[in-house]
């Protein structure tokens, strides 16, 4: 069968997708590259588009979803699909996927970085060194992590892969995830815990949670009030999980000895933002889910499931699964453009 992919933005990082123009055209189908940038150019650019990739923006909202009649499928380049409006494509019969193995492991080990670069103050360590000092450790500011307890929020893929490397390290691992039984978090070796047992039992929290309004600035100023005097946060899942400026100012006022951020709500973060001032964080550029190894993994497996959708009619990477029944027949008719 004859199908045609659209990639939606332009992704200077995966171009030119010749592997991935490979794949598709071994199982009938053509990739067009469209460089949307505005969202006024998408739903003209899906016109011809069965199946839509997505790597950053524009957003595809309900408005660019209701001119799509031909499109059946919209992909995102990663885990994270809220650039996505999915209730919206469920109503109008479009599904949306994501890349749920992607980078399952490179977030782990950099949740798992962050974590103890945070925990040994290697970051301030690091700059005082290249500043030409010779810095002397301090009393009180660092403390040994064997033996002490890591409270995983969100225990999915990437949560349970940071608890194994946890476990190894002789972390006590205590967890909460409202999709999981606590049977599930025991049979890994995490300890199930309701959400205040997580905030206020833990000395380092790992947040692994999808963003959706339900967790926006979950991590909020009571959050982090709860927390134990001198803990230690990491974030590699979304920005907007935390609210930002709260965090910047549990840092300056001491509640918080240290974090380790990966995300924030505003990407690329202002060269002002205060959080870049804030004592004792370290800050990488959403970086967590990169590596060489991962990228490959990516492109494999965003061909896969647009050949299963195209040629079974679903996938296992569908995160919206309520559309299987009201899904839009193949070609019903050309786009509103």
């Amino acid at each position: 069968m004859a199908f045609t992919v659209v990639q939606v933005d332009p992704d200077p990082g995966l171009e030119p997708f010749a592997h991935e123009q490979t794949l598709l055209a071994a199982a009938g189908g053509t990739l067009r590259l469209a460089r949307c940038t505005e969202p006024a150019e998408v739903a003209p650019a899906l016109a011809d588009a069965d199946v839509a990739w997505l790597s950053w923006s524009p957003p595809i909202d309900r408005a660019i979803l209701e001119r799509l009649e031909r499109c059946r499928l919209v992909i995102r380049w990663g885990i994270g699909y809220d650039q996505i409006d999915a209730v919206a494509a469920t109503e109008l019969g479009i599904a949306v996927a994501n890349s749920p193995t992607y980078g399952t492991e490179d977030v782990a080990e950099h949740a798992v970085a962050l974590l103890m670069a945070s925990a040994r103050r290697i970051g301030w360590a690091n700059e005082r060194m290249h500043a030409g000092d010779w810095p002397l450790a301090e009393f009180g500011t660092v403390r040994r992590m064997r033996g002490r307890t890591l409270g995983i929020l969100g225990v999915g893929r990437i949560g349970s892969a940071v608890a194994r490397r946890a476990l190894g390290l002789g972390l006590r691992v205590i967890g909460h995830d409202i999709a999981k039984s606590d049977d599930e978090l025991r049979a890994i070796g995490v300890e199930p815990v309701d959400l205040a047992g997580l905030i206020t039992g833990s000395d380092y929290v790992s947040v692994h949670v999808p963003y959706s309004a339900a967790n926006h600035h979950l991590v909020d100023e009571a959050f982090l009030r709860a927390m134990r005097p001198g803990a230690i946060l990491v974030n590699t899942s979304r920005g907007r999980v935390l609210d930002q400026p709260a965090v910047g100012r549990a840092l300056h006022d001491g509640r918080l000895a240290g974090a380790g951020l990966d995300v924030f709500e505003t990407e690329p973060l202002p060269a002002d933002d205060p959080i870049r001032g804030a004592p004792n964080v370290i800050l990488t550029a959403h970086h967590a889910g990169y590596s060489d190894d991962a990228i490959v993994d990516l492109r494999a497996e965003m061909c896969r499931t647009t050949i299963d959708f195209i040629t079974t009619g679903w996938s296992d990477a569908i995160v919206n699964p309520a559309v299987r029944d009201r899904l839009r027949p193949p070609e019903i008719g050309r786009a509103h453009v």
